[in-house]
């Protein structure tokens, strides 16, 4: 398995599936809101780690949880949701498929609520749950790790570490962002 510091390569392949299922684009784009990360299973201590990362990326997050870096699969999903005043860490989300097009959201095994990337690249929180969840989540996990597959064997330049507690940097943006009038 291949490393960057100390991200797998499993990691981000899995990540840029589920990225790539929840209908988000390859590229970084215009409104760039939501951030896909992975790390140590979710505690308390990493709900907090992730509710700072969120402030200071100023973006949403999806996050999952493994057990450790030569796991197959993350054990947990987790969304990171900021709201006006505070930041819910909502862990024990599972993903859905409603069918092998849709994209991908994330359903909430606690409240009655989804979560979904809308339109404008923004991750939104919506009332409601769908049905046969038990179905839409094994189909979405089958899509993620067919995705995933797909992914060939190299860790992106801008993917990276970042230790509890560091300060982080944006990367320089590599194109400039489309304007259009109309």
């Amino acid at each position: 398995m291949h490393h960057n510091g100390n991200i797998p390569l499993r990691h981000q392949q899995f990540m840029l599936a589920v990225r790539r299922e929840m209908g988000w684009p390859a590229f970084k784009p215009a409104n760039d809101a939501v951030a896909f990360c992975s790390g140590r299973e979710m505690s308390f201590e990493v709900g907090a780690e992730m509710a700072r990362i969120t402030q200071m990326l100023r973006k949403d997050a999806v996050y999952t949880g493994w057990a450790n870096s030569s796991a197959a699969l993350p054990t947990s999903f987790t969304i990171v949701y900021r709201e006006l005043l505070a930041v819910d860490i909502v862990d024990r989300v599972v993903p859905f498929a409603e069918n092998d097009d849709a994209p991908i959201v994330f359903v909430s095994t606690r409240a009655d609520e989804i979560f979904a990337v809308d339109r404008r690249g923004t991750l939104v929180r919506v009332p409601g749950k769908p049905k046969a969840i038990g179905t839409g989540r094994k189909l979405a996990m089958k899509r993620i790790k067919a995705t995933a597959a797909t992914m060939g064997d190299t860790l992106l330049d801008g993917n990276r570490f970042l230790a509890p507690g560091a300060e982080w940097i944006e990367p320089e943006a590599s194109l400039e962002t489309v304007v259009r009038f109309g």
